[in-house]
């Protein structure tokens, strides 16, 4: 009987490889960095007015991301503070290489930016459940704000959030509603220009485009650039060398065999993205073409597969990463009471020559 007792009244052993039942609290970050609790909180919720060192604020941040620290969100609605959770809305976008390399890009630049300011993100992508999963969340305020990326030409849901007064940044366009909307975009007729008048200056007079659907902004934005150079130059822009492939790299490729097969076929094409521009390759070189020679090649956005290919494709850069950050900073800016310093930010491009457009000579 009384070892019963004893067994009955003795501590349980905590298992190995549990978490301890205590949750991290801002004074345990404090204790740890040598602060008060009220310098951690200016911190960890981005108080204005605050003097903490950049060296103190960093520390705070390293130990609060070794720590798990996370905020106990009752207790912040308890006491009417905010959420400091930015959304994450990817539209549309499904060809998948290209999706996955810039969509990574800009959100790696938004967790840049908001962490840095102490900042949550939460990530919808692509289904309409998980669209309605995040408006939601936006119209509940559990996001403070909402970042889209690449949203289509006249997308209905950038006015009705601007009108809801919910602030927003979008990436990939331009089009801005409403005082509390920021777009950020890279400067794509200046790309399309620019790798339209790189290709006539190495001689190329009949040039095909290859372009994206035209209720996606970059694409109109290229289009404009590509037609601007050919103009300058006084060349004509022929109709069957205008086509749309929709950023596909199947669709760019059966395109190129057809256009290769004509009594004229074009010496010289600027696809609507790397990915397209893969789809041209493999068409010319199947052609038994040689590039640049025979035809020469040009992408868009500056994929690190470019540099692979045999050529390595030249293409124009467009700063992804970048433009999360601006549109992250964007953002917060709004969300904090401040006058983003603007509301378009376009951001520069870069013509990356390499040998599928130019020869050594």
């Amino acid at each position: 009987m009384d070892m019963l007792q004893d067994a009955a009244l003795a501590k349980p052993k905590k298992r190995k490889g549990r978490r301890p039942s205590g949750r991290v609290t801002m004074q345990v970050i404090a204790d740890k960095v040598g602060v008060s609790q009220a310098t951690v909180s200016y911190v960890l919720n981005n108080k204005p007015g605050a003097r903490v060192s950049a060296a103190v604020r960093a520390e705070i941040l390293r130990i609060a991301r070794e720590l798990n620290y996370y905020p106990n969100e009752a207790a912040r609605r308890l006491a009417g503070m905010r959420s400091r959770t930015l959304g994450i809305l990817q539209l549309y976008v499904r060809h998948s290489v290209l999706a996955g390399w810039w969509s990574a890009e800009v959100m790696r630049g938004i967790a840049d930016t908001g962490f840095a300011q102490g900042y949550h993100l939460m990530i919808y992508a692509m289904s309409e459940d998980v669209r309605e999963m995040c408006l939601n969340a936006v119209y509940s305020g559990r996001l403070e704000g909402l970042i889209i990326l690449a949203p289509y030409k006249d997308e209905p849901l950038l006015k009705e959030l601007s009108e809801a007064q919910i602030p927003l940044a979008v990436v990939g366009t331009q089009q801005v509603y409403g005082e509390k909307m920021v777009a950020v975009d890279a400067d794509n007729e200046m790309g399309g220009y620019l790798a339209t008048r790189h290709l006539i200056e190495q001689g190329h007079q009949r040039i095909a485009h290859l372009h994206g659907s035209l209720n996606v902004p970059n694409a109109c934005d290229r289009l404009h650039g590509f037609q601007r150079a050919m103009q300058e130059a006084g060349l004509p822009v022929p109709p069957e060398l205008l086509i749309e492939t929709g950023f596909l790299e199947q669709t760019a490729y059966e395109t190129t065999c057809r256009l290769l097969q004509m009594p004229n076929p074009p010496t010289a094409i600027f696809a609507a993205n790397d990915v397209s521009a893969i789809g041209v390759l493999r068409a010319v070189k199947e052609a038994n073409l040689r590039v640049p020679q025979d035809v020469a090649i040009v992408g868009y956005d500056g994929t690190p597969f470019t540099q692979l290919t045999e050529p390595p494709l030249s293409t124009v850069e467009q700063p992804a990463s970048e433009m999360g950050r601006v549109a992250a900073r964007l953002l917060i800016d709004i969300i904090e009471g401040r006058t983003p310093a603007e509301r378009v930010a376009k951001l520069p491009v870069h013509l990356r020559v390499r040998a599928s457009s130019k020869t050594s000579a």
